[in-house]
C-alpha cells in the first residue's frame, strides 16, 4: 500500500517532481535543447499521468495531478508579477495572471517560469530567453 496524504500520492509525486526538476534543469541551462526539452516533459508527464490512471484510484490521480497544476499556476503568478515590476516602464505588455491552459500546460509552464526567473535575475547567464521580453515590447508598439 502507498502512502497518501490527503489524497495526493507521495510516491508518484515525487515522480513528477523528477520530471519537473529534470525538465526544469534543462529547459533553464540549455537554450538549444530548450524546445525539445519542453516537450519531452509533457510527453513524460502524460505518461505518468496516464499510467497513475490505472495504477490508483481517481482521487489520489486528480489530486496528485492538481497539486503540480496549482504549483505551476502559483509559480506563474509569481513570476509575472514580479517581471511586471522588474518591466515596469521598459514597454512590457503585461501577460494574464490566471491561465485556465495551465491545468494541462503546467508540465512546461514551470520549466519556463523558472528559467525566465533565473536567467531576468541574472542567477544563470541570459541567452534568448530575453528576446521574449524584447517581442513583447515589439508587440505592444
Amino acid at each position: 500500500m502507498s502512502m497518501t496524504l490527503y489524497f495526493v500520492n507521495v510516491m508518484w509525486a515525487i515522480v513528477l517532481f523528477g520530471i519537473l526538476l529534470w525538465t526544469t534543469a534543462c529547459v533553464a541551462l540549455n537554450a538549444a535543447l530548450r524546445g525539445g526539452m519542453r516537450l519531452l516533459g509533457m510527453v513524460l508527464s502524460y505518461g505518468v499521468l496516464l499510467w497513475m490512471i490505472v495504477a490508483l484510484p481517481w482521487r489520489e490521480a486528480a489530486a496528485t495531478w492538481g497539486l503540480f497544476a496549482a504549483a505551476g499556476g502559483a509559480l506563474s503568478v509569481v513570476y509575472e508579477l514580479w517581471a511586471r515590476g522588474r518591466y515596469a516602464g521598459a514597454g512590457r505588455r503585461p501577460r494574464r495572471l490566471v491561465r485556465l491552459e495551465g491545468v494541462v500546460m503546467w508540465p512546461a509552464m514551470i520549466p519556463d517560469a523558472v528559467g525566465l526567473m533565473v536567467n531576468d535575475a541574472g542567477i544563470l547567464p541570459a541567452d534568448a530567453r530575453r528576446e521574449q521580453h524584447e517581442d513583447d515590447r515589439a508587440g505592444a508598439s
